[in-house]
């Protein structure tokens, strides 16, 4: 009996430390699965753009495709009791298919049509415990965007495609079911590279249902119907810039320009379980333009909001809203893995 006591003893003991080795971590219980590998497809169709400049002149035209493919991989490094580091790879190519390309003349147009958009690059996570239910983190990422043209790009400065965020926070961790933060961002979710406040809230009111919200930027409510399948609605703002090459005599003082684009996406999304480590994803949704510019300007920012309204671009566009689609299939680490993992 003493045997069977002290070793019951141990075992509760180790349950404690291991409790307290994970209530720090910001994932809360009933989220959907954490994407290790995912593949997506997205498509806009049919909208139109509308251009005006003081250097080119205005014109309009139809977007009849816009395709964006996207490849993401995520993998932990480090998993200490506090402290934990999980490193991120993406890959994107996007694609514009003008309606009139045959006629209609204007740069713009012309220097984004069928051209490859493309985004390589990564991102560190890093969690750090500060205390039995507060954490720390830090997202660090690094991009190369842009068209990557081959003439002339000798000429191009290195740092020209280098696009960078940062976003450091401070977080509680209130129960197994409410974790929420306070931080700060540089990114170009805006559209131009912006510092602004951020809020992280996530909270499963009950076994079905949740938020996740990450203000200014992102804010979602999901629906559990079971361990394999997933329902949400987001309103998100998503933005970013490319460096582009237009080939225009009235812009041949700019080696490079940028391409800043911004919109406020809503979509539902259904989340399924093929098994319990390979999934589908389904959304559909529609798209407010809030910004297609394209600017001289490098790697400016601001500490205020007042550049998200600004029309100071060598080319002012307006692209009209509408509905897209998108498709992805990812890979899901199982929950005996992550829990080996210590995730």
């Amino acid at each position: 009996m003493v045997t069977v006591k002290g070793y019951s003893k141990r075992l509760c003991a180790q349950s404690r430390c291991d409790s307290l080795e994970q209530n720090w971590i910001p994932k809360v219980n009933g989220c959907a699965p954490k994407r290790g590998l995912e593949v997506s497809y997205k498509s806009s169709l049919d909208y139109n753009v509308h251009s005006k400049s003081d250097l080119i002149g205005p014109s309009q035209d139809k977007i009849v495709q816009n395709r964006l493919f996207k490849l993401k991989l995520k993998v932990p490094m480090i998993n200490r009791p506090n402290f934990k580091m999980i490193g991120g790879f993406h890959y994107s190519d996007e694609q514009f298919y003008f309606k009139n390309r045959l006629t209609n003349d204007y740069p713009l147009y012309q220097g984004l049509d069928k051209k490859n958009l493309k985004s390589i690059g990564g991102t560190l996570y890093f969690m750090h415990r500060l205390k039995e239910r507060s954490f720390f983190m830090l997202r660090l990422g690094a991009s190369l965007k842009g068209d990557y043209w081959k003439e002339g790009i000798g000429d191009v400065a290195p740092g020209t495609f280098l696009k960078y965020e940062i976003t450091p926070l401070i977080g509680w961790k209130v129960n197994p079911y409410k974790s929420w933060g306070l931080g700060v961002a540089y990114s170009y979710s805006f559209g131009d590279p912006l510092v602004f406040p951020v809020i992280a809230y996530n909270h499963s009111f009950n076994k079905k249902w949740g938020i996740e919200a990450f203000l200014p930027a992102k804010v979602k409510i999901r629906h559990k119907f079971n361990d394999l399948s997933f329902l949400s609605f987001t309103t998100k703002i998503s933005g970013g810039s490319y460096s582009v090459h237009l080939d225009a005599p009235e812009l041949a003082d700019f080696k490079t320009l940028e391409l800043r684009r911004s919109e406020l996406d809503f979509f539902f999304n259904l989340e399924r379980g093929i098994t319990d480590w390979l999934w589908v994803d389904l959304t559909a949704g529609y798209r407010a333009n809030l910004r297609f510019d394209v600017t001289n300007k490098k790697h400016d920012f601001t500490l205020s909001g007042q550049k998200i309204f600004n029309k100071d671009y060598l080319i002012d566009s307006f692209a009209d809203s509408g509905p897209f689609v998108k498709v992805s299939l990812f890979i899901s680490p199982s929950k005996k893995l992550l829990k080996k993992l210590g995730f």
